[in-house]
């Protein structure tokens, strides 16, 4: 499959190698796709580089993966043309933070979410919220020294669901957790906060969630 990825940050690099070594035709899409990052990624990944039209027209499958804060997102979906998510899974990794104070507040919250707003950006799409919820690092090798965590998704799609269910569990995730609606995503998204927290008040990074059932 041909994956385009939006965002040439630590998450879309990340998540482009990803599915790089799964085999898939990866292209990284960039404002500027020269840059020094981006071309030192691609020395070291089988992948390709180009402009947000670029990756978002090449991909079969998109990742959202930009930062949010500034209307970022919402510039780079224009950046990158509607017509080209039409009728595509777009996998939505991004988390509505502000940093302006400093420590991160969340910039959308109840009853809306970052994920809703992506599709409703996005109509003719199917956005599926997954991801959000742990580092970079171990979005596509979630082993960390007390277990694996779980992985949760939201989306209207139960096709799309299902396929990057799928996609999940070929990066080493046992269980993903399907919540429902893309509107569920302000759960997903507010437990991405959680996490923030945590960081901040025990500077630990390397942290995810668990679901335990009876």
């Amino acid at each position: 499959m041909k994956i385009g990825v939006l965002g040439t940050g630590e998450v879309g690099q990340t998540l482009g190698e990803g599915f790089a070594k799964l085999g898939h035709r990866v292209m990284i899409g960039s404002r500027d796709p020269s840059k020094k990052e981006v071309q030192e990624w691609l020395a070291k990944t089988k992948a390709e580089a180009g402009s947000f039209a670029g990756a978002a027209a090449f991909g079969e499958l998109i990742v959202l993966a930009t930062r949010w804060e500034k209307g970022a997102t919402e510039n780079a979906i224009k950046l990158a043309g509607k017509e080209n998510f039409t009728g595509k899974i777009v996998i939505d990794v991004t988390n509505p933070l502000d940093f302006s104070a400093g420590a991160p507040k969340l910039d959308v919250a109840y009853p809306d979410s970052a994920g809703a707003r992506v599709q409703k950006w996005l109509p003719q799409a199917k956005v599926v919220k997954a991801f959000n919820i742990i580092t970079a690092s171990y979005m596509t090798n979630p082993h960390l020294a007390e277990g694996k965590p779980d992985l949760f998704i939201a989306g209207n799609d139960g096709a799309a669901k299902k396929t990057v269910k799928e996609i999940a569990m070929k990066f080493g995730w046992e269980n993903v957790h399907d919540m429902g609606s893309i509107e569920q995503s302000y759960l997903l998204e507010a437990l991405a906060m959680l996490w923030v927290r945590y960081g901040f008040l025990n500077d630990h990074w390397t942290h995810g969630f668990k679901l335990l059932k009876k």
